[in-house]
């Protein structure tokens, strides 16, 4: 049996590639062979339409910068000397932020290849070839269903498939479901043999819908277990340091405020994780070399982990650390994608984990009892195994 998942893998996330990586583990563990398809194409075609015009807007405002002469810029700049101290403090920042950046996106590029069983040569005139290549199709994990006009592309809901087809822990990344939405996912899911999903208010929401039984699974990092990922990892990346653990996904500044505050009262050193080149400057210690697997070793040693990633409180969960989820999006943000942590931490009875801000006093740093949690995962890992596994038989 030969299987194809649709997931995002162009992006190089940690926990878009290590979803990726658990969910193809598990396939090849159970015997099934499995390729995941290329999408660098797909995205590139599909977000054209919106590029173009911001490509445009800019070039208009190029050619009206460019009527400035050089020397009219020269002697500006040279009339305000606090300018010219900005341009080159914003040099030597960029550089120490940028290098480690690169640097992980590297890193991730050698994991693709290295690590992943992936068909590259998926043409997008050419998708219905794809169905004489494999006899199931998986639409795999990660907001690949996102309902949000900029990300809804009909690839990742395999409408080119003419096989059978399954999916297994999509995100549709928000609960707020438009009617015109409704329509095209309705339409779109008709000929599907089996459909999980990763949030359970979304799993309720489809199963209305759809008028079929739509299941609520883990997230594929959490069908591997603490040993498969021991495995996986490379050992300490921090020698003969205590830690606080920060990877952020937004560069906002009470985030950074916060990290103070803990590792202080914790006595610990902070390590930022290189997710973004325009971090706030500051005294953290930036950690080189990061890629997926350094990244798991970084949470798996780590003393404390503050993060406002889902992934990263996921393994945090599965090596036992002690954590904090600093809230991403607030409650009325349209483009809110918290209902995947709360879908999450309402589960295991970790509400208390998340943290909406830091005003007043620093709120108590407990460590976490991981025993009854553990069982619920082990519980819920073993039940989105069954479902998947059925899949196939």
């Amino acid at each position: 049996m030969k299987t194809a998942t649709v997931t995002w893998i162009t992006y190089n996330n940690y926990g878009t590639l290590l979803q990726a990586y658990a969910l193809q583990q598990q396939l090849l563990e159970w015997g099934i062979e499995n390729e995941i398809l290329y999408d660098k194409n797909i995205l590139q075609s599909h977000k054209s339409k919106y590029v173009q015009p911001i490509v445009e807007d800019a070039e208009k405002n190029e050619n009206v910068s460019n009527n400035r002469s050089l020397r009219t810029r020269f002697i500006g700049l040279l009339s305000r000397p606090r300018r010219i101290l900005n341009v080159f403090l914003a040099r030597v920042n960029r550089e120490k932020y940028e290098r480690p950046y690169i640097e992980s996106q590297e890193l991730c590029e050698v994991f693709k290849r290295t690590n992943l069983k992936i068909f590259y040569d998926v043409n997008i005139d050419k998708l219905n070839v794809l169905n004489n290549q494999y006899d199931i199709f998986i639409a795999g994990s990660d907001q690949i269903w996102s309902v949000f006009e900029r990300n809804f592309n009909s690839f990742y809901y395999l409408d080119f498939v003419k096989k059978k087809k399954i999916a297994y822990a999509p995100s549709l990344g928000t609960n707020i479901i438009t009617e015109q939405s409704k329509e095209k996912i309705k339409s779109l899911l008709a000929d599907f043999s089996f459909i999980s999903v990763r949030e359970k208010e979304t799993a309720t929401q489809l199963t209305q819908l759809l008028d079929q039984k739509v299941e609520w699974v883990a997230d594929p990092t959490l069908l591997q277990d603490r040993q498969f990922w021991s495995k996986f990892t490379i050992g300490s990346p921090i020698r003969k340091k205590k830690y606080l653990l920060c990877y952020f996904l937004e560069n906002r500044e009470w985030y950074f405020d916060y990290a103070k505050r803990i590792a202080k009262k914790l006595n610990l050193d902070i390590v930022l994780l290189p997710n973004r080149w325009e971090y706030i400057s500051c005294e953290y210690i930036i950690k080189r070399g990061v890629g997926p697997k350094e990244f798991v070793s970084l949470i798996q040693h780590a003393d404390y982990v503050l993060t406002d990633s889902y992934h990263g409180s996921i393994f945090s969960l599965i090596f036992n650390r002690n954590f904090q989820y600093l809230l991403r999006f607030s409650h009325n943000d349209p483009t809110s994608q918290n209902i995947r942590i709360y879908s999450l931490f309402d589960y295991l009875g970790i509400d208390d984990r998340i943290v909406l801000s830091i005003e007043g006093k620093l709120p108590p740093i407990e460590i976490i009892n991981y025993s009854t949690i553990n069982k619920k995962i082990e519980e819920f890992r073993s039940l989105s195994k069954d479902c998947l596994i059925k899949c196939f038989k």
